[in-house]
């Protein structure tokens, strides 16, 4: 797919930092005309002078970190990652649990399916194993399916992966894969969110965080995707970026494979092994050698992930057959009080139960508030 040329937006503005790091109480004494001066615009101006107004959230969020190994990267810290601090309009804070240092060798993010099957376990098992030999490192967002296949499949292989949340790193979602999040951290990763530490996992997160992924990484691989889904969303923001997006072909007759299908139409490069991604980056597989036994590491891990992993590949791997008794119930647009009363769901399960299926594609919110089944 042809890369379009990331916005160099920044590069005036970083050069107009200060030459000493920023804390972040010192950040709150900067004043419009030092935001002017840094190069940003007027509205991005007052729109930080307006947001560091209050320092109340700034107090609670310090005490909370004194509390946690979790730090907090301005972009006005020299820690903070090079290849997103040049993305258009970068985040200006990450919360950070792990080690998160400039790569030596590249990062590759993984995105795809939240009900990825076993095809898709095949494919990151595939790609995953050599790339790790080559020293990559993986970024994904830590969700069910395709996600947790990726950061496992690396843990297991003796490599390091970014974690890139939806929540807070104190409201860890989804909640099952929180003794993955802490191998991930032990193992030299980390644990990645621009939001607040105590930010619940909304919708409008997503996106957001989807944006973060593609900047961390010099390439975005797609393994299974719907049509309309959030994997999309983040190799269209990779290609925004100026990276390089691949995409694993599958079944035409899986509606998993329709978003994959649709990237390699528009130019993404075909993905079959990890050779296409090591010609794109000139790197080569590691000699056998220096190959980490996957036996050994998997022997190393606490019965507490390897369970919670095992439920998680089980529940993505089964074949869809039914309908999904929401989407039946959405064929015309229905509001939260119906849906309720018609599959007896309490308003917080199905509020959980939207936000799944609206971040997979299969049901969009109209303008009324009425909720209805993606065409």
């Amino acid at each position: 797919m042809q890369q379009q040329k990331p916005d160099q937006w920044c590069d005036d503005f970083i050069d107009r930092l200060p030459t000493t790091n920023l804390d972040l109480e010192n950040l709150y004494t900067l004043t419009y005309e030092d935001f002017l001066n840094m190069g940003l615009s007027e509205k991005a101006a007052q729109g930080l002078c307006d947001g560091l107004a209050d320092k109340t959230l700034l107090e609670k969020e310090l005490q909370a970190l004194e509390k946690t190994n979790i730090r907090l990267i301005t972009l006005f810290d020299k820690e903070y990652p090079s290849l997103l601090r040049h993305i258009h309009v970068p985040p200006t804070v990450l919360y950070v649990r792990g080690t998160l240092d400039e790569p030596v060798t590249p990062r590759i993010a993984f995105v795809g399916a939240r009900l990825a099957d076993s095809y898709g376990q095949r494919a990151v098992s595939l790609l995953v194993p050599p790339l790790v030999r080559a020293g990559f490192e993986t970024v994904s967002g830590g969700a069910l399916g395709i996600d947790t296949m990726v950061h496992h499949e690396t843990l297991v292989h003796g490599g390091k992966t970014i974690v890139v949340l939806g929540s807070g790193l104190l409201d860890l979602y989804p909640e099952q894969n929180e003794p993955l999040f802490e191998q991930v951290c032990e193992r030299g990763g980390a644990l990645v969110s621009p939001f607040p530490l105590h930010s619940a996992p909304e919708r409008g997160h997503f996106p957001a965080r989807n944006r973060i992924i593609a900047g961390l990484s010099q390439g975005c691989v797609v393994v299974q995707a719907a049509e309309k889904s959030g994997a999309l969303i983040t190799a269209n923001f990779a290609l925004e970026q100026g990276r390089q997006v691949f995409a694993v072909p599958g079944s035409i007759f899986s509606e998993l494979s329709f978003g994959c299908h649709k990237l390699l139409a528009q130019g993404a490069k075909s993905v079959h092994n990890a050779q296409a991604i090591f010609e794109e980056f000139g790197y080569g597989p590691q000699p056998a050698s220096v190959v980490v036994t996957p036996a050994k590491r998997v022997s190393n891990e606490p019965r507490q992930v390897q369970k919670t992993i095992e439920k998680v590949v089980e529940k993505v791997s089964e074949p869809v057959v039914q309908l999904d008794p929401i989407l039946a119930c959405l064929q015309e647009p229905r509001t939260l009080d119906e849906l309720c009363m018609t599959t007896g769901f309490s308003l917080d399960e199905m509020n959980d139960k939207l936000f799944e299926l609206h971040l997979d594609g299969k049901v969009k919110q109209n303008f009324s508030g009425t909720w209805q089944a993606a065409a």
